[in-house]
């Protein structure tokens, strides 16, 4: 039984569709839902290394970035709350996007996991086959089931 499941967003038109899924899924089965995104960390050089850190603070486009990544939780957790969802959202930082999606499903305790089937995230690219975080996440192997959900649904 599905007591709480995990949504993700990377924002695309893609990752929309997979949440209306979900939530439409939670709707029915009366589950708590947490929306995440993943923010990874902007390559930084500091003295003569290469560090990844995260500088949503002081860096203009990690600041985008972070803003954008909220505006697409904030949209899906609005939905979420309209049908009478108990949905919250979260940012989630990480260096590898699938490792910090099982990460914050193991750590909410999550008994699905629903993610698009590809999406062009917040840089715009789009693929035409199963995106490859789609891919690595399901190859991880997740703590639990995933369900990929096509852009056509």
């Amino acid at each position: 039984m599905v007591q709480k499941m995990i949504i993700t967003t990377d924002g695309s038109h893609a990752a929309e569709k997979a949440a209306a899924f979900g939530l439409d899924h939670a709707a029915q089965i009366n589950c708590k839902v947490v929306c995440i995104t993943v923010l990874r960390p902007i390559e930084s050089i500091i003295g003569m290394k290469l560090e990844y850190i995260f500088v949503e603070e002081k860096d203009s486009v990690a600041k985008e970035l972070l803003a954008a990544g909220e505006n697409a939780v904030a949209r899906i957790v609005e939905k979420g709350r309209e049908k009478g969802i108990d949905i919250e959202g979260r940012v989630v930082r990480g260096e590898r996007v699938e490792k910090a999606i099982c990460e914050a499903a193991r750590e909410e305790g999550a008994d699905m996991i629903v993610i698009g089937m590809h999406g062009q995230g917040f840089t715009g690219l789009a693929t035409p086959e199963m995106g490859s975080v789609t891919r690595r996440l399901i190859s991880v192997p997740p703590p639990c089931p995933v369900v990929v959900v096509p852009p056509n649904v």
